[in-house]
């Protein structure tokens, strides 16, 4: 695994836990009039389940159960949860007032759910791109070590025209 992906899974694990405390705040403070919003628990399920399954998943399952690691598995989590993230501060931006009425701080708190889960979704789209590339590197692998496999040593060919 490339030693960059580590920094940039506490990141994502960081920015999880901003998006859990910003919509607690948000669902504490509008109590009324965003608490009960699809979008408000969409996001909290976000950060939830980004940082209590995928990241403590992407990040630990190749190291220390690299049986459950599959090559398909982790670019699957990746892409659910890139899916998740684009969906959530989409969703967001959509229902919010237009920036000269968001005067009140729970509003410019849903601004910056919007900022992180944008933020988000890009990290896991720059993982995702690379745990795509490690599928096809790996599978390009496997079919040179089988064709090398199949073919004969040198040292093979030789003993047989000589005999």
């Amino acid at each position: 695994m490339l030693s960059w992906v580590y920094p940039i899974r506490i990141v994502q694990a960081i920015f999880a836990l901003a998006t859990i405390g910003l919509t607690a705040y948000v669902i504490g403070s509008l109590y009324s009039e965003w608490s009960f919003s699809n979008v408000i628990y969409f996001m909290l399920f976000n950060g939830c389940w980004t940082a209590v399954v995928a990241v403590p998943y992407l990040g630990l399952a190749p190291l220390w159960l690299p049986r459950i690691s599959h090559e398909f598995v982790i670019p699957a989590v990746e892409l659910i949860t890139m899916g998740l993230w684009l969906s959530g501060w989409i969703a967001m931006a959509a229902m919010i007032p237009h920036p000269s009425q968001c005067t009140y701080a729970s509003c410019h708190a849903l601004q910056a759910q919007i900022v992180v889960g944008a933020i988000e979704w890009a990290l896991f789209l720059f993982t995702n791109v690379y745990a795509v590339m490690d599928v096809k590197n790996s599978r390009s692998n496997h079919r040179a070590r089988e064709q090398q496999e199949q073919q004969p040593e040198i040292s093979q060919v030789d003993a047989a025209e000589t005999a």
